[in-house]
């Protein structure tokens, strides 16, 4: 299944504002690259840097959801 963030984005900042709020397990998932992620913002010297974008791709997944659950025990 595809998405778009400029899909999505919207649709979820109404829910929040309902407070119903939507979001994923974890953040960092290069799978999502082209779709929440761009691509070009990730890449060093021509490659994907995977050190990169677990550094920085909080920023772009929290303009598109507005919270992250954790699937953790305690």
């Amino acid at each position: 299944m595809t998405f778009s963030r400029e899909d999505l984005a919207p649709r979820a900042t109404d829910l929040a504002a309902e407070g119903v709020y939507i979001g994923t397990s974890s953040w960092k998932y290069p799978g999502w690259l082209g779709q929440i992620y761009d691509s070009q913002c990730y890449e060093y010297r021509g490659k994907f840097a995977l050190t990169l974008f677990n550094l920085e791709c909080l920023w772009e997944y929290a303009e598109v959801f507005k919270t992250v659950c954790v699937d953790a025990a305690y």
